[in-house]
Parts: C-alpha cells; sequence; structure tokens
C-alpha cells in the first residue's frame, strides 16, 4: 500500500535536485543536531528515534521503494515532523550527501554482512565507509551498529579497534534496548544473539567525493542525425577508468529519442535517460533527461561524452560512403 501523495511529498527528498552537500536548517527550516540511520527497513525505528528527540533532525537513507513507502505512512501516521526520507544507497550518499563534520550520529542496523570474500568492500569495516565516517561526523559523535551476526560484530570490533581515527566501547552481546523492531524481537524469540558496537569519532578527516557541484552540459550533435546510427547504440558499453555506461533501450519519441542508460562509478550505479532532440532547423541536441534526474557523477557525465562520440564516429563513417 503506497503512502498518500502529501506524506511522500512531505517526507521524501530529491537531493540530485537540491544543491549539494544538503543544507538541514533549509530542508527542516529549523536549525538542530542531525542524526542519520543508514538502512531503516520498515522505519519502526526511525520514527520513534525522531519522538523520543524531537530537538534533533533525522534523515533515513534506503533503497527499496517500499521502505520509503512504509516509513512514509509510519511518520504520517505518528504526526511526525523532524525526519526526511532518501533513497539511494547509502555507501555513496552519507558521504556525497552530508558536510564534513556535520553529523552527531550515524545508526546502521542488521545490515548486509557482504558474507563473501569478494564483497567485503561493502562492510561496515572497510576502510572506505571509515573514511566516510571519518568525514561526515563531528568530533566526538558516534557511528553505532546493531547486527545479529556474530562474525560480522567481530571483524567490525577488531578493525575500529585499530583505526587510531576511532574509540570505541565493549561490544554487547544482547543489550538492553528500549526499542526493538519486530525482526529483533522475533530474532531474539528464535534465540539468536544481538550484537551493538558503539564507536567515537576522534580525528575527523575529509574526503573526496564523486559528484562535482557543477551543472551538465548538452551537447550538439550531427545535424540529421540516421535513425539507424541511433538505434545500433542499443546494447553498447563504454568504459574510462572507473566510469562505465551502457545503453540498455533506445526509445523513439516525437522529437528524437531517448536513451535509457546505466551509469557506474566503481559500484555506485544510476539509471536514468539520455535524451536526443532533434530540432527544426535539423540540428540534433544531446542531454540529460530530468526524470528521473541523476546525480551527476563522472560516469553520467562520460556517458554524453561516449554517446557523443560514438554518433559522431557513425555520421563520418555514412559521410564516407
Amino acid at each position: 500500500m503506497r503512502p498518500s501523495p502529501t506524506a511522500l511529498e512531505r517526507f521524501l527528498i530529491h537531493p540530485q535536485d537540491l544543491s549539494l552537500p544538503l543544507n538541514p536548517t533549509d530542508i527542516f527550516e529549523r536549525e538542530a543536531p542531525v542524526r542519520v540511520e543508514v538502512g531503516f527497513g520498515g522505519g519502526e525505528y526511525l520514527v520513534w528515534w525522531a519522538q523520543q528527540n524531537p530537538d534533533r533532525n533525522f534523515f533515513g537513507i534506503e533503497q527499496p521503494a517500499d521502505c520509503i513507502f512504509r516509513a512514509a505512512r509510519l511518520l504520517e501516521k505518528a504526526g511526525v515532523e523532524n525526519v526526511r526520507l532518501i533513497q539511494g544507497d547509502a555507501r555513496y550518499l552519507l558521504r556525497e550527501l552530508f558536510s564534513p563534520g556535520s553529523l552527531e550520529h550515524v545508526l546502521m542496523q542488521f545490515p548486509m554482512p557482504w558474507p563473501k570474500d569478494k564483497h567485503a568492500k561493502h562492510r561496515v569495516s572497510s576502510p572506505d565507509f571509515a573514511d566516510t565516517l571519518a568525514d561526515v561526523l563531528q568530533a566526538q559523535a558516534v557511528f553505532e551498529l546493531v547486527t545479529d551476526q556474530d562474525w560480522y560484530a567481530f571483524e567490525t570490533d577488531r578493525f575500529f579497534a585499530a583505526n587510531p581515527a576511532f574509540s570505541k566501547e565493549t561490544l554487547q552481546e544482547d543489550p538492553e534496548r528500549p526499542f526493538r523492531t519486530r525482526y529483533e524481537a522475533k530474532w531474539l524469540e528464535e534465540g539468536r544473539s544481538i550484537y551493538r558496537l558503539l564507536v567515537q569519532l576522534q580525528e575527523p578527516k575529509n574526503a573526496p567525493r564523486i559528484i562535482p557541484s557543477e551543472e551538465m552540459d548538452t551537447y550538439s550533435l550531427a545535424p540529421n542525425l540516421d535513425h539507424s546510427a541511433v538505434q545500433a547504440l542499443k546494447g553498447s558499453r563504454y568504459k574510462e577508468g572507473e566510469s562505465v555506461a551502457e545503453i540498455k533501450e533506445v526509445l523513439q519519441a516525437e522529437d528524437g529519442w531517448v536513451l535509457r542508460t546505466v551509469a557506474s562509478d566503481s559500484s555506485f550505479s544510476q539509471m536514468f535517460y539520455l535524451r536526443i532532440r532533434r530540432k527544426a532547423d535539423g540540428r540534433c541536441l544531446l542531454k540529460v533527461d530530468q526524470v528521473p534526474r541523476p546525480y551527476y557523477t563522472d560516469a553520467v557525465r562520460y556517458s554524453l561524452l561516449a554517446i557523443r562520440e560514438a554518433l559522431t564516429q557513425a555520421s563520418a563513417t555514412a559521410d564516407r560512403k
């Protein structure tokens, strides 16, 4: 069941449409300390957390749309006003959306543990995530991990114990917690143990961003572009360094074409549309469509350049025939 349109309008924000990093004072229309829950699931804990701390502003970041919908419904029903929801991959957005030293608490509960060695870079114990925390947390601010995976808890505990930028409390097993989600309560009934780790930032350090602040360019293409050259882009893949762009589908539009595109910066992937618009004088323009608007990463910018180059070469080849 979807939440009401007013609930989504009130609680869901679209950072790609705003100036980055975010300005929480503008978003909440007040100045207050900021906390973030990464991967809030159904939103029960986020709602409770915000209710217990009305003098704080809260952001929740989650990927699945149904989690966004459930949380928006709960927030609307509870009448909570100090929470905003963000849809996307928090592994990247946590660093990209928040200013250095702007958060007083980051909470992650029951994250995907990524048990395979090849996925180790996605874990909380990865150097990249530690760099993100060292950037966005205030000095003495807290990162809190709650998990039911013992090996994951122990690995994370050892990692932060060896990291001089952080200090930590003793890893807790089955701690008393004032609020438990329905899944946590179920797992405890099944005899699983719950682990809680509190880490405090001692040495803040800025980390590089992958979303530049510059707006996207619009590119001119060869006039009177051939339809078959555009259709031939379907299934094409382009790569330069960490930037990868793939054209998944080519759609005919009334004034040109729409290219369904996936661009990846390392493992941060986005789906969006490139639009080729034919003007009345025969000129063709290539730009990123604004719905849905992607974050303007290097890979998104590269996708425009790669398509322009591919169509330029196709036009040159056609002219030689």
